[in-house]
């Protein structure tokens, strides 16, 4: 199941770099085609029923613990966990710009350093999808995190609170008025936390079923068909959402239900997404495992690139090639000494 998770993981972290590549290709023909007919952004919402899933997991695991004070306790050490697990790669990564703002004042590149001051706090208290709604930028990206973090507040306080039943029935309710309707209005697409609610009512659904046997019973294929399905699956993610355009509200849940679709083979333990080729496999592993560091530093590295290479004659290919390496030298840099150390402790 990891190694599924992981490679789904892999391809959450493509379509997120794929969309934010028109920071670095602007006029690129071939990536303007590709972006005719797909959205990525669905890759969020990939990350986001992962989540959901394993913090049901995770409160599972109090369905023996009757004492309030307990509970209390419980909940402070799973903030407490995950904040040493986000925290050290994104202020890191916020303070990047920040620092380039300040010192350079190129306000066409890094944003007047007076907004970024505003985006540096709002993301060190998680709420910067809310600022974003103000100030929009090249550097709203964190407004994912900042959303999962407040997920992350307010679900598991309303599962010990109300318990499991009542907590299962207001998301299945939530999932189906945003299925039609998402307060907010235009910013609305800041605030789709309904993914992870997803992953949430997907853990209790494969709690249900001897998955195990199912899919020895069912999903007897062979490698190239599970290929076939997977890649299936990952491109109709991108390209469904565009296809409902028109449906804004409805193209959210419907990547939101493709994922949980994609999430409920990986956790079926068939290795329906790590049926590729073993050196393709392990690119997909290693990819997945740097995901949440890739998303952190991806642009902030992209724009010490374009602050380095301004005032000299660099062809835009050197450029891009400058900027995609050293993505993933800075994340693999970020996951050794930034993330791997606090997600060991």
């Amino acid at each position: 199941m990891f190694k599924d998770i992981q490679a789904l993981r892999f391809f959450a972290i493509f379509f997120v770099i794929f969309l934010h590549l028109a920071i670095i290709l602007p006029d690129n023909h071939t990536y303007g085609i590709l972006r005719s007919f797909s959205n990525t952004d669905s890759g969020v919402e990939l990350f986001f029923v992962i989540a959901g899933f394993f913090l049901s997991h995770t409160l599972e695991k109090t369905k023996d613990i009757t004492s309030k004070s307990d509970k209390i306790v419980y909940l402070l050490k799973l903030y407490i966990k995950k904040l040493k697990r986000l925290s050290p790669p994104v202020y890191f990564w916020i303070f990047i710009p920040l620092i380039f703002s300040i010192i350079t004042r190129n306000s066409d590149l890094w944003l007047p350093y007076n907004l970024m001051i505003e985006k540096f706090f709002s993301s060190i208290v998680w709420l910067r999808n809310f600022e974003e709604i103000g100030t929009e930028g090249n550097f709203g990206y964190m407004w994912a995190l900042s959303l999962e973090m407040q997920f992350f507040i307010v679900y598991p306080i309303l599962f010990l609170m109300l318990g499991r039943k009542k907590t299962i029935l207001i998301s299945v309710v939530l999932c189906l008025m945003m299925t039609f309707y998402r307060p907010f209005g235009g910013p609305a697409w800041m605030f789709r936390f309904d993914p992870m609610l997803y992953g949430a009512l997907l853990y209790y659904l494969v709690k249900s079923f001897d998955l195990n046997k199912l899919a020895n019973e069912e999903f007897k294929i062979n490698k190239l068909h599970k290929i076939i399905i997977s890649l299936t699956l990952i491109i109709s993610l991108a390209v469904i959402p565009a296809a409902l355009s028109h449906v804004w509200t409805f193209r959210f849940s419907c990547a939101s239900f493709l994922s949980s679709i994609c999430v409920l083979l990986a956790v079926m333990e068939i290795n329906f997404f790590t049926s590729f080729p073993d050196r393709i496999n392990k690119v997909i592993y290693y990819i997945g495992d740097r995901s949440f560091s890739l998303f952190c530093c991806h642009i902030p590295v992209w724009f010490m690139v374009f602050q380095f290479s301004q005032g000299h004659q660099i062809p835009a290919l050197y450029r891009v090639i400058t900027q995609v390496i050293l993505m993933f030298v800075f994340a693999e840099l970020t996951y050794r000494f930034l993330e791997k150390p606090f997600k060991k402790s």
